[in-house]
């Protein structure tokens, strides 16, 4: 008896520990491509918004938000399905319809501003995803977004877009190349 006992305990254990190990592929699958992206987006498209004029401003931005998407969107992500994928584009999908309104109603007094607004926002809504698939790790990146959007619109030392794409871009870049390597690792 106390064998059969042992064999379930271990068994129960070996499937915890398998079930750790998904989840820890999973999440480096379905959030490390999207970090890259959305990183180097938040990057390259806030530097060129405060760096840059005209035509050369627009196609810098539109090539990161396009590079961005393509990352979004990586088959190799799908490695591991969770079943919440379809909801998750929804949940996403409500950010992206709602924030125009949002923006509408905040009235931010300056391009600069409806930037930080948007990023801000779009920070908040990564944190709550990572909140709810219990990623601690990127819960605290996303926050530290909101923080950076937030400081970046009252100081005056640096340009806010720059002092925004710059922290906040490059801490997701980090953690995105850290997930894909680890999860390219695991699979």
């Amino acid at each position: 008896m106390s064998y059969e006992l042992d064999r379930a305990e271990a068994s129960l254990r070996e499937i915890g520990a398998l079930a750790d190990r998904t989840r820890r592929a999973s999440r480096s699958m379905a959030t490390g491509f999207p970090l890259i992206g959305w990183g180097a987006a938040w990057t390259a498209g806030c530097a060129a918004l405060d760096l840059l004029d005209g035509v050369v401003r627009i196609a810098v931005v539109v090539l990161a938000w396009v590079f961005a998407m393509l990352m979004s969107w990586m088959p190799l992500r799908a490695v591991i399905r969770t079943g919440v994928e379809s909801r998750m584009r929804w949940a996403w999908m409500a950010v992206m319809v709602a924030s125009p309104f949002l923006v509408a109603a905040g009235q931010p007094a300056s391009m600069v501003h409806l930037a930080l607004l948007l990023g801000a926002l779009w920070g908040m809504a990564m944190c709550l995803y990572a909140i709810t698939a219990h990623d601690t790790v990127f819960a605290v990146v996303a926050m530290f977004g909101v923080v950076v959007a937030g400081i970046a619109g009252i100081q005056e030392a640096v340009p806010a877009l720059l002092l925004f794409g710059l922290a906040s871009g490059l801490t997701m870049l980090a953690l995105g190349i850290y997930r894909v390597i680890v999860g390219l690792r695991h699979v």
